[in-house]
């Protein structure tokens, strides 16, 4: 972030820092002056220190220092080091009286002195929100040890707090110090200088983004007081929008007390179409192969409002296929609201029908996050009705036609370096909801002897909750790789019992890697994952993964045995191009306790192309 006006400071040369600061430079100068003509004929000199108002011993462990050294420059830059150090300990007296050379042995006779104390810091003119919020306290500054660190990060603080709170000229000292043998009095100044607030954003370039979509996503809206903090984030939040490349560093111009924001932004290829195709042995015939594929299309930012269209087919296996629909559209009436909409059609071989129809409103914050309140709404419609098995049994199948209405909310917030292929950051993820679970007769059923005697023992209308949850993390390792540690996890609660088709349906490429997709069903689950990526490029790298997970698929027709713990591991390659962005995984699994079969490895290819 540039500024091309104004500026910000602080003084932290106290009267007490000059005076000792110029006696000390003054001394290590006129030293270094006598010892530099022979600073090149030894190759190795000795450093001995005799402090002349402390014991010897007590002064030694004060201070870390090297007593051999390579050449005279070496020991005036040691000698430095050790004031900085007695210095840091608020021995602001400590200076070297005099140093003397006898062949390769430099004897430093050093003044220690005391330590200062602090008498008291007081409050000059400071307003008591700066002193609040920055953690100012007098008790720390009163008959305490004088710490220098300590008092430039308060200042630092106070600075801190006045840019990012509409005051980007403040500067801050310390002032009316009154000196005395190893003691310090003073007061706390700052000026504030004008209130600065917040006027356009300047936007160039070939990008078709309305100027109220950018300053709601940036958070820089006008007339708002000026946040420092807000143009740091600048050049990240954009990094995080698909559809924008930023050409310059963002800048800042002050006019009077208003700060204009000036960006130069280009369209970026940001809608796509891609497909993933699965190579994975068949779970039902030993030898064979089974192929699944995805396909998928998005569309961002066509309209230049930043909304987002999205549609997926998958062909999860024969005769069993899902359609997934999505809309959102930001920022509506220029206010931090949204529209969330979503359909998803899944059809599970013959036997049944899935339809999902959900429809939110979200509260956009700053960087896409955003709290959702949403109404879902899914019915499941059976295709065909083992009629044999309900004779047999007497009982109803593990499928049943159902409708489900419920009422939630859903929080996400991520704090990412970089949202696409992060190294560093969390991100967190919660979802609840509270509705009414309908049981509907099925007339091939309710035909057969006893059928709707069967319905009549069910409670047709009951509550259930659903609940999930992601959290995760990037932690950076050495300089080019990340460990990504994440844990996921959903539940169904009910006050009846739960059926097949209502159950979560996890494993594949996209959650529990090593299965087949969507192969997994379960009334709770979670998942932990551990994922080491070595970073290639803005959007490539390699990585290696494991999946462990706890499953329990208990339903109205299994109880018993429902508890499993399957795992996956595996490694891939995610690589970008010119044309496209090109992946390759290749993963293992194992449930139930079965043996891993090296030879039958699940392998996903996936291309996205941009456009």
């Amino acid at each position: 972030m540039e500024v091309n006006s104004g500026h910000t400071c602080y003084n932290t040369t106290l009267a007490v820092y000059v005076y000792y600061f110029v006696k000390h430079f003054l001394t290590v100068l006129l030293s270094f002056v006598l010892v530099l003509p022979f600073g090149y004929s030894q190759k190795t000199v000795q450093l001995k220190l005799l402090p002349v108002d402390q014991p010897l011993e007590a002064f030694a462990k004060k201070i870390n220092y090297q007593a051999e050294l390579t050449d005279s420059i070496s020991v005036v830059l040691e000698l430095r080091s050790i004031l900085n150090q007695l210095h840091q300990q608020a021995y602001l007296e400590a200076s070297v009286d005099t140093l003397v050379r006898q062949d390769s042995l430099f004897t430093a006779l050093m003044h220690i002195g005391p330590a200062f104390e602090w008498v008291r810091l007081q409050n000059g003119n400071l307003d008591e929100v700066f002193l609040e919020q920055t953690g100012f306290r007098t008790r720390l500054y009163r008959e305490k040890p004088f710490n220098r660190a300590q008092l430039e990060e308060q200042l630092d603080d106070l600075l801190e707090y006045a840019e990012n709170h509409g005051y980007p000229f403040a500067s801050v000292w310390v002032d009316s110090l009154r000196l005395a043998p190893g003691a310090i009095d003073g007061q706390l100044f700052m000026d504030t200088g004008p209130l600065v607030v917040f006027d356009t954003l300047n936007v160039e370039g070939t990008i078709n983004l309305t100027k109220s979509y950018l300053k709601n996503y940036l958070g820089i809206r006008q007339g708002q007081v000026y946040d420092k903090s807000k143009l740091l984030e600048i050049r990240e939040r954009l990094r995080e929008l698909p559809f924008v490349q930023s050409k310059k560093d963002p800048t800042v111009s002050f006019k009077d007390d208003k700060a204009i924001v000036n960006l130069v932004l280009e369209k970026k290829k940001a809608s796509r179409f891609d497909f993933l195709i699965g190579v994975l042995p068949n779970s039902a015939q030993t030898g064979r192969l089974l192929i699944t594929g995805t396909f998928m299309g998005e569309m961002q930012n066509q309209f230049g409002l930043g909304e987002r269209i999205f549609a997926s087919f998958e062909q999860l296996r024969p005769q069993t296929q899902e359609l997934d629909l999505q809309f959102n559209y930001p920022y509506i009436l220029d206010l931090p609201f949204g529209v969330d909409l979503a359909f998803d059609l899944y059809r599970r071989d013959t036997n049944y029908i899935n339809i999902e129809f959900n429809f939110g409103i979200q509260y956009l914050m700053e960087g896409g996050n955003y709290v959702k309140a949403f109404w879902d709404n899914r019915t499941t419609n059976l295709l065909t009705v083992d009629t044999f098995e309900v004779q047999q049994f007497n009982r109803l199948p593990d499928t049943l036609d159902v409708s489900n209405s419920t009422f939630g909310l859903e929080y996400v917030y991520k704090k990412l370096d970089y949202r696409f292929n992060p190294r560093k950051g969390w991100g967190v993820s919660l979802l609840g909801g509270a509705g009414v679970k309908t049981i509907r007769r099925n007339a091939n059923i309710e035909s057969l002897v006893e059928g709707a005697a069967l319905y009549d023992s069910l409670t047709l209308r009951t509550f259930q909750y659903r609940a999930e949850a992601e959290i995760e993390g990037y932690f950076p390792l050495f300089q080019r790789s990340t460990l990504k540690a994440s844990l996921r996890g959903g539940a169904i609660i009910a006050e009846r019992a739960i059926f097949a088709n209502e159950q979560y349906r996890i494993g594949g490429n996209q959650l529990l890697r090593g299965f087949d997709e969507e192969s997994i069903f379960a009334t709770q689950f979670a998942i932990a994952t551990l994922e080491y990526r070595l970073l290639l490029g803005q959007n490539s790298y390699l990585y290696s993964f494991l999946d462990y997970a706890y499953v329990d698929a208990k339903t109205a027709n299994l109880t018993e045995n429902t508890v499993d713990y399957p795992y996956g591991f595996g490694f891939g390659i995610s690589f970008e191009t010119r044309a496209g962005v090109f992946g390759i995984n290749l993963a293992y699994g194992s449930q139930q306790n079965n043996p891993i079969d090296f030879a039958a490895p699940k392998v996903h290819f996936g291309y996205v192309s941009l456009f």
